[in-house]
């Protein structure tokens, strides 16, 4: 008979801890160095007995809580479908009838018309202007069905996230998924429930045996409300880094997105800004005679800041939010872009606190 009771129990736990851990997960097929230093709960960093123990809780955790519940924003087929937009896919000339006299033309670019009635392959665009059909995209190709979710209760601390591609998680931190493994899918929401370096790059845990390449994700990141904005007043958190929204009111935050902000050559101006002019509907244009011309007809739901070109908007033309994209501007799907236009009508002038969170770097792992 053992002596000490607690030694039994303390050679049971190592031993359930190092059967338990989910396929081996230590550093075999990691395929990198692990930062103990800074990942102090990763797997590879503790030892067999404070490994079974975290990870069971986490196991534990995610069994209650495997996914954010937040309620998501309603999409509106009525509001996303409300103008029947269609892309000029190549240059064409503008007739004043069908196979009438030619009045104008749309050069190259990436321009986009507002379509109506169709007669024999042509298809009205404006008053007295008309195009031949073949020269046009499908109506309302690339609008997203994406929307953001409301936060009654604030940030929680278990921090969360939204999935940027379909995605075959790893077993392991750094390692390559195994073959089979079902996807995670694009705009899909996860709770992260821990964090491991591998090579300086951060592998999200958010699920069991389910470990993402932060590059994969975009996280929404809690900031404390910045100088200049008062406290009691309605603004928003941009992070370009993460490229998300969240909006604050006071202190609290209330709802959470993604957007797409400016590429590089293009970028949205950081810092803290205010509102000044709205627009339920407006045309917006740029690079005009230059190839990189850009013409979009009733943008909705726009909020300009900053004194300048740039705005909060709806955009009707792509659905590639979490990723840089604009010419400056803060896209939105349409559903959100409606949410904050009407959530702000009681202050117009809210801010607009643009940051990064983080710096952009080449080299993350495939």
């Amino acid at each position: 008979m053992m002596r000490y009771p607690w030694l039994r129990k303390l050679a049971l736990l190592a031993l359930i801890a190092a059967f338990w851990s989910p396929s081996g997960l230590l550093s075999a097929d990691s395929g990198g160095k692990l930062n103990c230093a800074a990942n102090q709960t990763a797997p590879e960093c503790l030892s067999p007995i404070v490994y079974g123990v975290e990870m069971r809780a986490i196991e534990a955790e995610m069994a209650i809580n495997p996914a954010p519940s937040f309620p998501r924003l309603p999409v509106d087929d009525n509001v996303l479908y409300r103008r029947p937009f269609r892309r000029v896919e190549k240059p064409t000339t503008i007739h004043d009838a069908p196979n009438g006299n030619v009045v104008g033309a749309y050069p190259e670019g990436f321009i986009f018309v507002v379509a109506g009635k169709s007669v024999d392959g042509w298809v009205q665009v404006g008053p007295n202007a008309w195009v031949q059909e073949s020269a046009l995209g499908p109506i309302n190709k690339a609008v997203s069905r994406f929307s953001g979710v409301l936060l009654p209760e604030g940030l929680p601390t278990r921090p969360f996230a939204w999935m940027l591609l379909d995605t075959r998680p790893s077993r392991t931190p750094g390692a390559k998924p195994v073959a089979g493994t079902p996807e995670i899918k694009r705009y899909t929401m996860v709770n992260i429930f821990a964090v491991a370096v591998v090579d300086t790059w951060e592998w999200y845990l958010v699920g069991p045996d389910q470990w993402v390449l932060q590059t994969r994700v975009a996280k929404v990141k809690p900031i404390e409300r910045p100088e200049g904005i008062e406290a009691g007043r309605k603004w928003f958190a941009v992070d370009l880094y993460e490229q998300t929204l969240t909006a604050y009111e006071g202190d609290k935050a209330v709802f959470a997105t993604l957007i797409a902000s400016g590429l590089p050559e293009w970028g949205t101006d950081e810092g803290v800004h205010k509102i000044f002019a709205r627009y339920e509907e407006t045309r917006m244009s740029g690079a005009e005679g230059k190839p990189q011309y850009w013409y979009l007809p009733l943008v909705p739901y726009v909020m300009y800041f900053n004194n300048s070109e740039q705005a909060l908007h709806g955009a009707y033309w792509h659905d590639g939010f979490g990723y840089r994209r604009s010419r400056g501007c803060i896209n939105l799907s349409i559903t959100d872009a409606k949410w904050i236009y009407e959530w702000t009508q009681d202050q117009p002038d809210a801010y607009v606190y643009i940051y990064h969170s983080g710096t952009y770097r080449p080299g993350a792992p495939q």
